[in-house]
């Protein structure tokens, strides 16, 4: 996709933030609209936007539910969420593409922008293949299919940060390879466990590498 092409859109509350954003974005060739608000945030979206940055935070509505609207409305821009929230277990729900935590630098706003305004073949776009074409969400799903495990301990079975975690268990969610459910530890905590759906998809280290098979049968 051309960036001459490209809209990216950017809600976020701070004017002198979004137009911070809209210049270095501006600056490396892309066309940008603003938003402030929820409300002003669903009126900019239309078919001509490639590409929506948006802040969890916002007057009026929040950031999740201008992405729940923005994917009823079945809008087809990638959107990712760059806030200065942490991310927690209820990012896993969101139907996000990226999750970028403030502050954020030209250089890593370019770049996450430049992997969103990226086109892909029409295969790539299914989104199992989508999933297992990111190596740290096959990762993930791989140290899944042993043992149910929660975030925290996903993060400390691969190595990644918490944000990483969440981030390739909401699009290993969205593919339907994982699923969660809620455990109560003995001290009465609640917390999510998730477990990889292992009768469609095996993930199996080869070689040094790893290799993608699908499941005929439910793996035991």
């Amino acid at each position: 996709m051309s960036k001459k092409r490209t809209t990216v859109l950017i809600v976020e509350d701070e004017r002198d933030l979004a137009d911070l954003y809209a210049e270095w974005l501006e600056s490396a060739g892309y066309r940008t609209r603003t938003a402030h608000r929820g409300t002003a945030a669903l009126e900019a979206a239309d078919e001509a936007v490639d590409v929506a940055l948006l802040d969890r935070r916002l007057p009026e509505m929040q950031g999740e539910e201008v992405l729940d609207r923005i994917r009823e409305r079945g809008l087809g821009c990638a959107v990712a969420m760059v806030t200065a929230v942490e991310p927690e277990a209820d990012i896993v729900e969101m139907g996000f593409d990226e999750y970028a935590v403030k502050p954020v630098g030209e250089s890593e706003l370019t770049a996450l922008v430049d992997e969103l305004a990226t086109d892909h073949p029409p295969a790539v776009d299914a989104p199992v293949l989508d999933a297992l074409g990111d190596a740290k969400a096959r990762r993930c799903l791989h140290e899944l299919q042993s043992d149910p495990m929660s975030a925290k301990e996903l993060a400390g079975a691969t190595g990644y940060s918490r944000t990483t975690v969440y981030r390739r268990l909401n699009t290993l969610r969205q593919a339907g390879l994982v699923a969660s459910r809620t455990t109560i530890d003995p001290d009465g905590d609640h917390y999510e466990t998730y477990s990889a759906e292992s009768d469609r998809i095996l993930v199996e280290f080869v070689d040094g590498g790893i290799e993608v098979d699908p499941a005929e049968e439910p793996v035991p």
